[in-house]
């Protein structure tokens, strides 16, 4: 197992001064759902402007999310560490006070102490409540939303297989009789609005989601254009997770016709106003934009859900008794997602890249583009890919770790591990499907092994009876006892969050039930 506690430098020659870093993080985007990834033959791509940068950047065709939900895959993210390190494995539950941990540094906290302007835009899932905020997690400048675009209600209709229509006065909740801190009791806590924050001020409640893409697409363009010192922007988009929104002039005009098609296209254009507003300010060759998705689609929202490509997961659905084996599974079309880096001047276009990387690799990457020390009282899960962007020999070995979750104990072990070729899976089942099916919950002992690179549809593992099979099992005990010491050097208890709802819940107009501004 290789982990990080150092940074080296890298230094870019061309740039004046140092470069600017844009990380757009999609909401539950397939391996499927750019055409430069998975198109079907004859149909033409929803994702045009995606599959530009592709051509005309990198593409990474054995990147990882660091989880295979969306929350612990944030933290992940923000800190290049596993969950099983920041105590954060799932978002809290509605009413509760906390999020990610306040030992733990963000990559915008280290960018703005070296002087960088910092923004982020979007879904944020760390924890909204005093010092969880992002204005206290690094980021000078935030507008978005606390959680995520389901986690409350709204007035408008989208795709989704969710109710989400907020009560517009009192007489729709059952029971409400008046009183001030009704609104804030378990009962009503779900129907409280969706708001949107600019930094700390609720500017609309409910939010418009019709909306809400191009207001993200045009706050980032501001921000870009506005910044006069390097700047790092992170983006984490609504699309593509339901229920899903677009605006009116999106409608019909996918190749693929659907409501899921159609938003798709509108979060190719939400991207590519972003890159255009970096290139318009004359910071095109001075700024890398990564683009990737947080997790692999999430199955049980069916024909609003995502396409895996060629990651079907046949084991779950054949052996497993069914059940998912996309977002919440350790099987590859939960967490094997697209990502592109452009950087043009500086990344050579058209590349295509199967290292085995990792969405915990971008912390330690920019860190490194940019010469910025990160802290060094910790162990890092993410590698310093840096090498790879500029076209260098990358031949540092690694293991690929899986966690847990919203499983068991709100906990974040390892379900599966990856080395080379081949992928071992501790647990399988437990995650619904479009029919609501979760299949056999199993743990596996000793695990299923995949040869992820002969076999992506997982469908056939390795015979336990066979000689491979027991060469590969020693190389996974070990990556297995290496985490386990790992993390009794490095772990963070889990949270405990408290239930405190008049705090947590975000409410512009606290008298109105309803929440409405």
């Amino acid at each position: 197992m290789l982990m990080i506690c150092f940074q080296h430098h890298t230094n870019i020659a061309a740039s004046s001064h140092p470069p600017n870093m844009v990380i757009i993080l999609l909401d539950d985007v397939g391996y499927g759902d750019l055409g430069s990834y998975w198109n079907p033959p004859g149909q033409l791509s929803n994702t045009p402007f995606l599959d530009y940068m592709a051509d005309n950047g990198l593409r990474f065709t054995d990147f990882h999310s660091a989880a295979s939900t969306c929350t612990p895959s944030r933290g992940s993210l923000l800190t290049g560490r596993l969950c099983a390190r920041t105590g954060y494995p799932d978002r809290l539950p509605d009413g509760f006070v906390g999020g990610l941990p306040l030992n733990e540094t963000t990559f915008g906290e280290i960018f703005k102490s070296a002087g960088y302007r910092t923004g982020m835009i979007g879904k944020w899932g760390m924890g909204i409540e005093s010092n969880y905020h992002p204005n206290s997690r690094g980021f000078d400048f935030y507008f978005g939303l606390p959680d995520g675009n389901n986690n409350g209600c709204n007035d408008e209709a989208g795709g989704t297989l969710l109710p989400n229509v907020c009560p517009r006065d009192e007489s729709d909740i059952p029971g409400y009789d008046g009183s001030f801190c009704y609104l804030c009791e378990s009962e009503t806590v779900e129907q409280l609005a969706l708001p949107l924050l600019h930094n700390r001020i609720i500017v609309e409640q409910p939010v418009n989601q019709t909306l809400l893409s191009l207001r993200y697409a045009e706050m980032a363009a501001d921000f870009v254009k506005e910044s006069s010192i390097p700047y790092l922007l992170y983006v984490g988009l609504a699309h593509m997770h339901a229920p899903l929104f677009h605006m009116p002039e999106f409608e019909g005009r996918s190749q693929s016709n659907s409501v899921y098609g159609d938003t798709l296209l509108e979060m190719d254009n939400t991207v590519k106003i972003i890159v255009e507003a970096i290139k318009e300010s004359g910071e095109e060759e001075n700024t890398l934009v990564w683009v990737f998705s947080d997790n692999g689609p999430e199955e049980g929202q069916c024909q609003f859900a995502g396409s895996p490509g060629p990651f079907w997961g046949v084991w779950q659905k054949n052996e497993g008794g069914g059940g998912t084996a996309s977002k919440g599974t350790a099987f590859e079309a939960g967490h094997r997602v697209p990502s592109i880096a452009y950087w043009p001047g500086t990344i050579k276009g058209g590349q295509v890249v199967d290292t085995l990387t990792n969405s915990m690799d971008i912390y330690p990457t920019i860190a490194a583009l940019a010469n910025i020390q990160i802290p060094k009282n910790r162990i890092y899960d993410g590698m310093d890919i840096s090498d790879i962007l500029l076209g260098r020999p990358f031949l540092r070995k690694r293991v690929l770790y899986h966690p847990v979750v919203n499983l068991f104990d709100y906990r974040c072990d390892i379900e599966a591990v990856r080395i080379g070729d081949y992928k071992a899976i501790f647990l399988t089942g437990g995650q619904a499907d479009c029919e609501r099916n979760t299949g056999i919950l199993q743990i596996h002992s000793p695990p299923l092994i995949f040869n992820v690179q002969e076999d992506p549809m997982e469908s056939s593992p390795l015979d336990p009876d066979f000689n491979l099979f027991g060469s590969v099992l020693e190389e996974v005990d070990q990556a297995m006892a290496d985490i386990e010491q790992s993390l009794q050097m490095d772990r963070t208890p889990i949270v405990e969050p408290k239930y405190n709802p008049c705090r947590s819940i975000p409410c512009c107009n606290p008298l109105n039930v309803v929440c409405r501004c």
